[in-house]
């Protein structure tokens, strides 16, 4: 066994299934969803069709790429949450929300935010980590409990999606994370008892 050509191979394949991602999600910006082909994609990242289907089974899967690194950043420990309560912890979770769509990129929100797009609408490892504080905030007090954790989360989710929604239609053009902010808290004040 040829661990150094192993290592090799496998860094070809990363790079191979990066130049599809790319290619896909810019052809998507370019010429919208439903335009971008499997084949324009292929031949913008220099592959064959064949090739593309080592990686995705649709190019739907090259927007659940995205969601799926946006879940792992969202999900992951962040420090600042420490000995924070409930309604703290959400206000950090906006916040990270904000860095998320910015890391993103306004160009690649665009292509997200798209009806034809399956993965927006599902309930991911984001809105369970949501969930699980508002549960928490519920139990001590600190939020209203005449609603379901999961409607609260759904209602958190459509607010700070549709802050994204207005940065992306005014193409980018103020400052997403204190618009997000300023909103988003007149919108918590709503779920305290």
């Amino acid at each position: 066994m040829d661990i150094a050509a192993d290592n090799k191979r496998q860094q070809k394949a990363e790079a191979t299934k990066r130049r599809l991602f790319v290619a896909g999600m810019s052809l998507m910006r370019e010429k919208g969803y439903q335009a971008a082909t499997i084949r324009s994609i292929c031949s913008r990242a220099g592959v064959s069709v064949g090739t593309f289907y080592l990686y995705y089974n649709t190019k739907s899967d090259i927007l659940k790429e995205v969601y799926m690194q946006g879940d792992k950043f969202m999900v992951s420990a962040n420090p600042a949450e420490e000995g924070k309560t409930p309604l703290e912890r959400i206000r950090l979770f906006i916040d990270r929300y904000s860095e998320l769509t910015l890391r993103t990129g306004l160009d690649s929100v665009k292509v997200l935010y798209n009806p034809d797009n399956e993965w927006f609408v599902q309930y991911r490892a984001m809105q369970h980590k949501l969930d699980e504080m508002i549960k928490e905030g519920q139990e001590i007090g600190e939020i209203i409990s005449d609603t379901s954790s999961e409607e609260l989360t759904d209602f958190l989710f459509v607010c700070m999606r549709g802050v994204c929604y207005h940065w992306c239609t005014s193409n980018g053009g103020y400052d997403l994370k204190e618009r997000m902010r300023r909103y988003m808290w007149h919108v918590l004040k709503s779920l305290e008892p």
